[in-house]
């Protein structure tokens, strides 16, 4: 069975990769027709979307990156690998997408006081048309190709932004073309900015709450604290700690069972809670019946309290521990 699922997962992280140098090869290749094209016809909606387009190559680059070197084998020094490396990326690719969403409402701004708003709406329609094909065709790609992957619905949720940013610049050159509005270019170009503003803050968001280990949004520290202590034999928590490393919740946690307490069952029934109905599958877990630190708990001791603030920072001799990785 774990040959099975290590089987599935390779499969996966395949069809992953063959579905990021698709759409990143056809991103980067409509990414140069559209700024050209943008230059050329002096259309901003058209240059707004081809900045929102680089955070988009950029992500897709990250994220082929991390599914590159989320095959490899550990190092020593490296024990969880490049896990952290999107999360890194992504970070500064929203740092990016925030300088340019200003330069582009600055211009839009710009243009709007001075009446400088005209331009050729009929590239800027077959550029559109076909950007949005594009944009669409990807999310396709990705969408079929491994959904659970975290690396997968980034960049999914990016090819859906930009198909919305082509079809803005589409409405501005109908707007132009039909009636003559040429300004529908400038406001749909701030349109286009709100929507990259409003998708960068939650990558930017779930980027700084993977970097400083914070607890996944989905699984709250008070679910999973409740869930241990619903267990029979468990009498007291602490030193509880959940994080996570490229898309996966990782936990430690010290629990005191209480007495008569098999320590072996109650790890064994911890970790298939953990893992089962909560999906964290990166554990280590110290069963302790001995003193303990923490004035919270119902064997807190002093002394140990007093060899900790002396440099002793190791628990007292003779304790049993049980750890589950």
């Amino acid at each position: 069975m774990v040959g099975e699922a290590q089987t599935a997962r390779q499969a996966e992280r395949a069809r992953a990769r063959r579905a990021l140098r698709l759409t990143l090869a056809l991103n980067l290749g409509f990414l140069l027709v559209e700024a050209v094209v943008a230059l050329l016809t002096g259309s901003l909606a058209l240059l707004s979307d081809a900045a929102h387009m680089i955070g988009d190559v950029l992500a897709l680059a990250i994220a082929l990156v991390a599914a590159e070197l989320a095959g490899r084998p550990l190092r020593r020094g490296r024990t969880y690998g490049f896990a952290r490396a999107e999360a890194l990326g992504a970070f500064a690719n929203a740092l990016l997408l925030v300088g340019a969403c200003a330069l582009i409402i600055r211009s839009a701004a710009d243009r709007l006081l001075t009446g400088a708003t005209h331009f050729e709406p009929g590239p800027v329609l077959v550029v559109g048309v076909l950007g949005l094909l594009i944009n669409l065709g990807s999310a396709v790609v990705l969408a079929r190709s491994a959904r659970d992957n975290i690396g997968i619905r980034g960049a999914l949720i990016h090819m859906l932004a930009d198909a919305l940013g082509s079809f803005g610049a589409i409405l501005a050159a109908v707007f132009a073309a039909a009636w003559g509005i040429h300004a529908a270019d400038s406001w749909a170009s701030l349109a286009i900015a709100a929507l990259i503003l409003w998708s960068t803050w939650g990558v930017l968001r779930d980027a700084t709450t993977s970097l400083l280990d914070f607890a996944p949004a989905g699984l709250p520290q008070e679910r999973v604290e409740a869930a241990l202590r619903g267990l029979d034999g468990v009498q007291e928590i602490h030193e509880l700690h959940l994080w996570s490393i490229g898309g996966s919740a990782v936990l430690t946690a010290h629990l005191v069972p209480r007495p008569g307490a098999a320590p072996g069952d109650l790890l064994a029934r911890a970790e298939h809670v953990l893992r089962e109905h909560l999906g964290v599958v990166h554990t280590t877990i110290q069963i302790d019946p001995g003193p303990c630190a923490q004035r919270s708990c119902p064997l807190f001791d002093e002394d140990l309290v007093q060899l900790r603030a002396h440099g002793h920072h190791g628990h007292a001799h003779g304790h049993a521990h049980d750890h589950a990785h």
